[in-house]
């Protein structure tokens, strides 16, 4: 079903960028935000220089009503509202905290883009929230995330280990949650660097959005914008994770290696002996 639980002013007019820390949302909802028809959360510049998007996390703040929905004790809103009520009213709240943002920050646009690689937690409070939502999925290679992870100042990261169990166990919750998600479309990291523009293009054109000069010159433009780098200078490139250090990048094959494997990211010269 991709209809709205109740009147929406976002109605198929929703998009959501899920992808699991340091593998290219940001970025991505950067080029999709070039379409003067999509708005989304303003943008902060952190102690760093970086220049970092607003996250809602909605999907989030609503986990526990979630869990109080489904109560089997007969206490909770489930005792008071049926399925579909509760769900129409989940959506009421997050449809007004968008538009909020979106007359905030982007109030010519009709569209808006919410991304939080928290969203990968929630997908099942997603699905049945914006069930009519477009939703993009992108994948990065997971030695590339494990570097970039291990190079950012996340507290909770301290060593190979954990940023290949997070990488892996995100990825492996979205595959599973998928079925649930009507409309999705998948795109790596690393055809988006060779080709931002046109794979830029072609989801607009999937989510029936128009495309015009103008609209690919926006996008172009945007290619080169600096964002969530930690200060970091260089290009973007591939590769990176050539240079991690051996034990590193072990312990990446250990527990990561099965799943690089089933998304094509291993070939006969990468495979650890």
């Amino acid at each position: 079903m991709t209809t709205a639980p109740c009147e929406s002013p976002f109605a198929d007019r929703t998009i959501f960028v899920i992808g699991t820390r340091r593998s290219g949302t940001t970025w991505l909802s950067e080029l999709l935000m070039a379409h003067p028809d999509v708005g989304g959360p303003g943008t902060f510049v952190a102690n760093s220089g970086d220049v970092w998007p607003m996250e809602s996390l909605i999907f989030g703040a609503l986990a526990d009503l979630w869990v109080n929905r489904f109560r089997a004790d007969r206490d909770g809103i489930c005792a008071f509202m049926d399925d579909a009520a509760c769900v129409a009213a989940f959506r009421r709240f997050c449809d007004q905290i968008f538009e909020a943002a979106r007359n905030r920050h982007s109030p010519e646009a009709t569209w808006y883009l919410d991304k939080s690689p928290d969203n990968l937690y929630r997908i099942p409070i997603l699905a049945d929230t914006y069930p009519d939502a477009w939703n993009v999925h992108i994948v990065r290679d997971g030695r590339e995330v494990v570097r970039s992870l291990l190079a950012a100042p996340f507290v909770e990261v301290h060593s190979a280990a954990d940023a290949a169990s997070e990488w892996t166990k995100h990825v492996s919750g979205l595959v599973r949650h998928k079925r649930h998600l009507a409309r999705l479309r998948e795109i790596k990291y690393e055809q988006l660097l060779l080709n931002p523009v046109g794979e830029t293009v072609q989801l607009f054109e999937w989510m029936g959005l128009p495309v015009n000069n103008d609209v690919v010159d926006r996008v172009q433009e945007r290619v080169g914008r600096q964002v969530a780098r930690f200060g970091s200078t260089g290009p973007p490139r591939l590769g990176k994770w050539r240079d991690m250090d051996p034990d590193d990048l072990a312990m990446t094959y250990e527990i990561a290696g099965d799943l690089l494997a089933e998304l094509g990211y291993l070939d006969e010269a990468d495979t650890p002996a």
